[in-house]
């Protein structure tokens, strides 16, 4: 899903990725961000494992090859990057690009009083 903002418009627009994987798993990108208090850099330790079991892949090497190719579809479109640990089963680092974490602030942040 990408959230963007239009100058007309005073609420953030939605427009969903090709596959309904990529689009939930990147809402759970954000709410992990979110959850780790936001940072400034954009990152999040992302468990390929665990995802797929937490957004309902597959079991087994179907669901974390499922769950690869909506990372990779989120990586063209360019709303993350993924930096891969050098050892197997450690933790990948994927940072949401400015513009998403942007609009999540937007949607998600309590606004200042």
């Amino acid at each position: 899903m990408r959230i963007d903002h239009d100058g007309v418009l005073s609420y953030p627009q939605t427009e969903m990725t090709l596959t309904p994987l990529a689009d939930r798993l990147e809402m759970l990108l954000v709410a992990q961000w979110l959850e780790a208090g936001a940072p400034d850099d954009g990152n999040v330790t992302f468990q390929v494992v665990a995802a797929a079991e937490e957004l309902g892949c597959d079991a087994g090497r179907a669901g974390v090859l499922e769950l690869m190719a909506a990372l990779g579809t989120l990586e063209d479109a360019r709303r993350i990057r993924v930096e891969w640990s050098s050892s197997a089963g450690a933790p990948a680092l994927v940072r949401l690009a400015d513009g998403l974490r942007r609009d999540a602030r937007r949607a998600f942040e309590p606004p200042p009083v």
